[in-house]
């Protein structure tokens, strides 16, 4: 709750306030309850008419008020150092992973531009290729003409005859 802002100190005070009141009444109205039904069972002592069900719905009105009882406690019981001390092993837990998540974030987005750079790279030399290949081509096709234009002005007959 120390870097967190009013509002959310406020509701979070305000949750816990209506959480505690409501636990209040509950434990008040079980105790009222429990109350009403000692009163009733001792009155149907008096009369002699007491059964095993009063007994049994005292029992379970008890057992909620103790529940209500630990409820209420829960509230206002101070932090003892096992709780605040693995709270605080969960903060660095939570700190470790947001680290490791921004690290391969940006180790990711190194690979990406290294990935983009290199598909660059391999598209200029493919680029590269195909001009070298039209120009051998283009070389070759000169070679041939000019090859064509040599036997044509030579008579091989009248050179192998003498």
């Amino acid at each position: 709750m120390q870097n967190s802002t009013p509002s959310a100190t406020l509701k979070h005070f305000a949750k816990h306030l209506f959480l505690a009141s409501r636990i209040y009444t509950e434990k008040a109205r079980s105790q009222k309850d429990v109350q009403t039904h000692l009163d009733r069972m001792r009155k149907s002592i008096i009369r002699m008419s007491l059964s095993y069900t009063d007994v049994d719905r005292l029992k379970e009105k008890i057992s909620r008020l103790i529940d209500y009882e630990r409820k209420f406690a829960k509230i206002f019981k101070p932090e003892d150092t096992e709780t605040a001390e693995l709270k605080r092993q969960i903060a660095e837990f939570e700190q470790g992973l947001f680290n490791e998540k921004e690290e391969k974030s940006r180790i990711a987005s190194e690979n990406q531009d290294k990935i983009r750079q290199m598909s660059q790279s391999l598209d200029n030399i493919k680029a590269q290729m195909n001009h070298l290949l039209i120009e051998k081509a283009k070389r070759h096709q000169r070679y041939t003409a000019l090859e064509q234009k040599i036997r044509g002005k030579v008579d091989t007959h009248k050179y192998y005859r003498s």
